[in-house]
């Protein structure tokens, strides 16, 4: 009883926040399986598909809808939910992010451990399938961008780890902030529309000397790119933002030069790799590469006109 009393003080502690746009086939299992005690906030990126009618429609009485009037970005419905939020922590969620109440505890127990640390982040794992009923571990960390290129490109040897490490980066589909700091500094760049805004709120992190932990002890569920309906639309608009937002990211915090440079190497790989996709018929991924390479132009031709991306800064500036 013992326990069970402080896991429903932690979770008292805590609102989970969701952002959604045409997440109707996953929000009702998220809301499911989010405990008792626990107050959740949906901000709904203006969805057509009834994503906003199923929430209202749950009977959750601690669920807390906010209808975003247009879709402006992950970032920007991750703001507008932390506005809302009135207790101590706010869990930013992914909706096909499923939480339990031991893993809100436990992440609640090491923000407490651990007063430095400015974001807290569970382990993810795969939906449990016949091949692994539990799940397969998901390496959800990694050292900062810039530091990556240090690091061997195949790390699967690597042991996971044991209790709570630093990161330099913790994926977004599930993260604990303080909500005084979101009040205060810790604020999603809303000019990252989708993608590398996680990245983003883990650097600024870093530049105010504050901790990225990850709990392994805190382990959720992550289905993985199935917050919104699939569809060739959505494909070419994940592949477009995800080419964007790196350069907008290598620019904020490398430099503009830095930036540059990369889009003009990456937009030979995307030519390259289209061609090759193209002539083995692998239709997913030349739609990929195609996107990719007009997010890339677009950005290229943005440079110096007054639509650059964003400010050039230095790494920890």
């Amino acid at each position: 009883m013992e326990d069970a009393a402080a896991v429903a003080a932690a979770l008292r502690r805590v609102t989970a926040v969701t952002v959604t746009h045409d997440s109707a086939a996953v929000i009702g299992g998220f809301l499911a399986a989010c405990p008792d005690g626990l107050r959740v906030v949906v901000v709904d990126n203006a969805s057509a598909d009834g994503t906003a009618e199923a929430v209202a429609a749950s009977g959750r009485d601690a669920v807390r809808l906010l209808r975003a009037p247009a879709n402006r970005g992950f970032g920007a419905g991750c703001n507008l939910g932390l506005d809302a939020v009135e207790t101590e922590f706010a869990l930013l969620a992914n909706p096909d992010v499923r939480l339990s109440a031991p893993a809100i505890a436990a992440l609640v127990a090491a923000a407490d451990r651990f007063p430095e640390a400015a974001i807290l982040a569970p382990a993810l794992r795969t939906a449990p399938d016949a091949a692994h009923p539990g799940g397969r571990p998901v390496r959800s960390w990694n050292a900062a961008p810039h530091r990556r290129p240090l690091l061997p490109r195949r790390r699967d040897a690597e042991p996971w780890p044991e209790g709570p490490i630093c990161a330099g980066y913790v994926s977004g589909a599930a993260m604990l902030l303080r909500r005084a700091d979101a009040a205060a500094w810790l604020r999603f760049d809303e000019g990252f529309f989708l993608y590398y805004e996680d990245d983003d709120l883990c650097a600024q992190a870093a530049a105010r000397g504050r901790s990225v932990v990850l709990v392994p002890g805190a382990a959720v569920v992550h289905a993985g790119g199935r917050s919104s309906r699939p569809s060739a639309r959505l494909a070419w608009r994940k592949a477009f933002h995800m080419a964007r937002s790196r350069l907008r990211f290598t620019a904020k915090h490398a430099g503009a030069a830095a930036a540059r440079a990369e889009a003009l190497r990456r937009l030979g790989r995307h030519a390259g790799k289209a061609l090759g996709h193209a002539a083995t018929a692998q239709g997913g991924k030349l739609l990929a590469d195609l996107a990719g390479g007009a997010a890339t132009l677009a950005w290229i031709a943005g440079l110096g006109r007054g639509g650059g991306p964003c400010r050039p800064r230095r790494w920890g500036e």
